[in-house]
């Protein structure tokens, strides 16, 4: 399906210096339609120039059926991007795609999982709604957060994560590593890469309790998660991958998932 509607920003919220975060408005007739598994992406649709550009972001959260947000991190050359840092404001009105995408999961209100994140930059993103809704829903699973970025100032969702933390202090783990900020401990330094989940893995983390795994970010970061994950015994051994296309990508590289079953 690639029915578009006419939406309203309801708010635009800064996240850092060079992110927001756009909620648009859902009127009752239209609740249904933008239902949304988390961990899918939105398509949003508008003309610069004379041109129409389409970009694809994904879905942070939705407070309630009448509202969904996107968060949009600015890049360079990014037309889009900069449009809705610059230009995007409560009360205009954007055409938006419903939901699209296989990415995420549905939380089941029965199940008690194990589930391991790992996001780097605005990869965080999509996970925002995938551990939002699976610690509201299923009340006995527990979520570890590895997410990695070049400084705490550059960190997406920041406030919202340490909301996260507080109303699920014993069910949320979240590991922070910074490239370029000092960290007491060397092990919460530098980039994710296969190398770095080793060590997290034999000092901080025990990954053969995880049922599932979600990875998001730039694709080499992916590949050497995928495969330091890959050497280790799982229960359910279950990657679910997202592709991080550069949003200034054209709209026929949409983000996609890449489902994993290693034997």
């Amino acid at each position: 399906m690639t029915t578009f509607h006419s939406l309203t920003v309801a708010r635009v919220e800064p996240e850092t210096r060079d992110a927001v975060t756009i909620t648009f408005a859902i009127p009752d007739a239209l609740q249904t339609e933008y239902a949304f598994r988390p961990g899918q992406h939105l398509t949003v649709k508008a003309r610069l120039g004379g041109e129409e550009l389409r970009r694809c972001y994904s879905i942070c959260r939705s407070r309630s059926p009448a509202e969904i947000s996107v968060a949009v991190k600015a890049i360079d050359g990014g037309r889009f991007s900069r449009y809705a840092q610059n230009d995007i404001h409560q009360g205009m009105a954007l055409e938006v795609m419903v939901p699209q995408g296989h990415f995420g999961y549905q939380p089941q209100a029965e199940r008690r999982g194990e589930y391991l994140a790992i996001a780097a930059g605005s990869g965080i993103t999509p996970m925002m709604a995938i551990i939002g809704a699976t610690l509201a829903t299923e009340a006995q699973s527990r979520f570890t957060l590895i997410y990695g970025n070049r400084s705490s100032h550059s960190m997406m969702f920041r406030q919202a994560l340490a909301d996260l933390k507080d109303r699920y202090p014993q069910r949320l783990q979240v590991v922070h590593l910074f490239s370029q900020e000092s960290m007491d401990s060397d092990l919460l330094q530098g980039r994710i890469d296969g190398d770095k989940l080793r060590a997290l893995s034999g000092r901080l983390l025990d990954f053969s309790r995880f049922d599932e795994a979600f990875i998001c970010g730039p694709a080499a970061m992916m590949d050497d998660a995928e495969a330091a994950l890959g050497s280790w015994e799982w229960r359910r051994t279950a990657f679910i991958l997202s592709v991080l296309i550069p949003q200034a990508a054209a709209l026929s590289a949409p983000p996609g998932c890449r489902p994993r079953a290693e034997p």
